[in-house]
């Protein structure tokens, strides 16, 4: 079986991006209180270790606090693959070979490809602004009990590091309809692999269709996510 995990690790790793033009973070200028709803947008991203690297397209739907909707597109426009997360669960969609894998975060490969996707929750954990200082550092527990170090600027999250290694930075936020966005997400590891996605065409806190956040299965072979585990 193919692995299915490399290319999609990468679209998780874009929530709260957006493609427009930069303002220095502490110069920003945000409606108090903005809060980021639900968002959609499309994904440019890329993925690097040591020498070796991609990069494809797609496109993300998102409603706080976790559900969110990831599409991988072929260089022609097609669906190669979808990823769904709702809380704990995600659900993996191969299109191409027509098969689905499915259960809970914590049943995906710890080691390998499949590590990264321990990122999704880490990601997901942002505060809003006036739940922060408005500028320095803090060392914390995250909500999944990892200590982590949070720097702030302007009340806005740019960077976490856990005690792991393990970095995000939330880089060139913008400002849409009042809510601030940061235009690029890049995740380092501390095995040495990259994440980077920047996202463009963004819509935010408009309606989305509940139904766009459930896995079409039907016609589809469907495997438990420990088959995942002898990739």
């Amino acid at each position: 079986m193919p692995n299915i995990l490399t290319l999609p690790i990468v679209i998780v790793v874009m929530l709260l991006s957006c493609g427009c033009a930069a303002t220095n973070t502490s110069r920003l200028v945000y409606q108090s209180g903005a809060v980021l709803n639900t968002f959609s947008a499309a994904a440019s991203l890329s993925i690097s270790k040591g020498d070796q690297g991609m990069g494809s397209n797609g496109y993300l739907l998102y409603h706080r606090p976790d559900r969110m909707r990831m599409v991988i597109l072929s260089p022609f426009g097609t669906t190669l693959m979808e990823l769904y997360v709702n809380g704990d669960s995600i659900t993996i969609v191969d299109t191409s070979l027509g098969t689905a894998f499915s259960g809970l975060l914590d049943d995906l490969p710890r080691t390998g490809d499949g590590a990264a996707w321990q990122h999704v929750r880490w990601i997901l954990e942002m505060d809003r602004p006036e739940n922060m200082i408005r500028t320095g550092e803090l060392e914390r527990d995250s909500r999944s009990g990892i200590k982590e170090r949070v720097t702030v600027e302007n009340g806005l999250i740019v960077s976490k590091v856990r005690s792991n290694g393990d970095m995000v930075r939330y880089n060139d936020y913008i400002v849409v309809n009042g809510v601030p966005l940061a235009s690029e997400i890049i995740v380092d590891s501390h095995d040495g692999g990259r994440f980077r996605v920047k996202l463009s065409e963004p819509e935010v806190n408009v309606k989305l269709d509940p139904e766009a956040f459930v896995p079409k299965l039907d016609g589809l072979k469907i495997y438990p996510l420990s088959v995942l585990r002898g990739q």
